[in-house]
């Protein structure tokens, strides 16, 4: 009985090995964005400076790992213009420097690279200017068509959607342009980098523009110009970290289903294709659509709104129970042999090398084990099956609407390119954190060997249609703005909205 049991743990290791993720908070790569926020560093001896030699060291190696190990770098930047800005970085580099220093110059070279799911951060270990006490505007943003507003500050002194005119003397289009530029998409996303450069403003802006101990904010509120100040602070106080803590809270249900006040609308929340497992995941859907089946709402509102993703099993068995006839998901997944890349994986990899190798070459995914193979540089093709719906009973084939937004990636997007196949089936919110063809994945971490600087490198391509990768974002057939019945704190206006257009729809039918 103990060999069924190893066969059945490997069999499930090997079926959940091949998946796409940059799912919000839970991901890798919003996880890398928040770690210097959600982090303290106990203050010991300031940290050392890299060398000369060392900072290069750390481009260099950066460098190579994106030119020798991107599944399609051609694809998602210019390489000749990318190759000259780390050329001329190089160049820059003349004597010693910090770590934090050092991310600074690196992160505009870095955001060239347009795949949502490659990521740079500067962790706590790492951030001298943290670690020195360096102060932090306790300060959350959004970002709507280029402006900024204000959603809290620490002493709620600004008010709620305010728009801000100046930090310090800095115009907002100057901090709006330079955080989106340091932010990734799949392809030119602007919604996608809008949404990044949000949940990365606390701890991105002291490191690109000053914070004084007190700093003057100019805002608009209901077309006045008003000027407050707000308290620079130290992130190593306790008091003052809990209000960062408070920026990236994740969904405690990732999924749920509920319904409108006279069961006419079916709500479906699924906020990540990696929360629970597979077996709940699946009883959850199961039992969702048996029951919507026997209720019959004149809608069901399917809400991926900020779902950047999980496993790619988790998105193909929800669209089993949402497409009526066979479909193609994903049509080939595309890996590469890398020896770098093969090195960072045993070195970031809580297991011992020889029991990583193990599991990645004999029990990995035919995908993931073209990276073990010796041929450097070797790409290869595996074609997925066909997929089937489920039994009738739990297969929902009414009027669907599906919202999304900027976050919306990977998987999710995944899901909504074949949904758009989809009969009888409307696509309302903001372009997709995804591509009409399908997706880069399985993203994969790695540290620069002297300064720490960690990061996250894709090394899989999931195409669902043949042909030439197309970065093209998924878009909605209705726009749905952020704010589209004015501001507010209470409730979720994109919702509200929403429900109202469903509700109009319904109507006119």
């Amino acid at each position: 009985m103990l060999w069924l049991a190893f066969a059945y743990f490997f069999r499930q290791i090997r079926k959940n090995c091949i998946f796409a993720m940059m799912n919000r908070v839970l991901s890798l790569l919003l996880f890398l964005c928040a770690l210097s926020l959600s982090q303290v560093r106990a203050q010991n001896a300031p940290m050392p400076k890299l060398s000369a030699t060392e900072a290069v060291a750390d481009v260099k190696f950066l460098s190579d790992l994106f030119f020798q190990s991107h599944i399609n770098l051609n694809l998602v930047v210019d390489t000749a213009h990318l190759r000259y800005c780390f050329d001329t970085l190089v160049s820059g580099i003349n004597d010693s420097i910090s770590a934090s220093q050092l991310y600074v110059r690196l992160a505009p070279v870095f955001g060239q690279i347009h795949d949502i799911h490659c990521a740079l951060a500067l962790p706590a270990e790492s951030n001298d200017y943290l670690d020195n006490g360096g102060l932090y505007l306790p300060l959350t943003v959004f970002f709507i068509d280029s402006n900024l507003y204000v959603k809290s500050d620490k002493d709620q002194i600004l008010p709620f959607g305010a728009r801000i005119e100046r930090i310090n003397g800095i115009g907002s289009s100057e901090i709006v342009n330079t955080l989106l530029l340091i932010s990734s998409s799949d392809g030119d996303n602007v919604y996608s980098r809008s949404e990044i450069a949000e949940i990365g403003f606390a701890s991105h802006f002291p490191l690109f523009f000053s914070v004084d101990s007190l700093n003057t904010i100019e805002y608009y509120s209901d077309s006045t110009l008003f000027t407050d100040t707000i308290l620079g602070v130290d992130r190593n106080q306790y008091a003052n970290q809990r209000f960062f803590d408070t920026i990236f809270v994740a969904e405690k249900k990732p999924f749920l289903l509920g319904y409108s006040a006279d069961s006419a609308i079916a709500y479906m929340r699924i906020a990540s294709f990696m929360g629970g497992n597979i077996g709940e995941y699946g009883r959850f859907l199961n039992a969702s659509f048996k029951y919507i089946n026997r209720s019959q709402p004149e809608c069901l509102l399917l809400d991926l709104r900020n779902n950047g993703g999980g496993y790619a099993d988790f998105g193909k068995l929800l669209l089993r129970h949402l497409m009526p006839d066979t479909f193609v998901y994903i049509d080939n997944i595309v890996s590469k042999s890398s020896q770098i890349v093969r090195r960072e994986m045993l070195r970031q990899s809580p297991f011992q090398p020889e029991v990583y190798r193990l599991i990645s070459t004999v029990f990995g995914s035919k995908p993931l084990r073209t990276i073990w193979k010796e041929n450097e540089g070797l790409v290869d093709t595996t074609t997925e099956k066909i997929v089937k719906p489920v039994r009738v009973s739990a297969l929902y084939t009414g009027f669907l609407v599906v919202t999304f937004n900027g976050l919306s990636a990977s998987t999710t997007g995944m899901v909504c390119n074949v949904l758009k196949r989809r009969p009888n089936t409307v696509f309302v919110g903001q372009p997709a954190g995804c591509t009409v063809s399908g997706t880069f994945g399985q993203p994969t971490p790695f540290e620069l060997p002297n300064s720490g600087i960690i990061g996250q490198i894709s090394i899989l391509r999931f195409n669902q249609q043949k042909g030439e990768p197309d970065l093209t974002p998924i878009t909605p057939d209705v726009f749905l703005a952020d704010f589209p019945a004015g501001f507010s704190t209470d409730k979720d206006p994109q919702l509200e909205a929403l429900l109202r257009w469903i509700r109009k729809k319904i109507e006119n039918k």
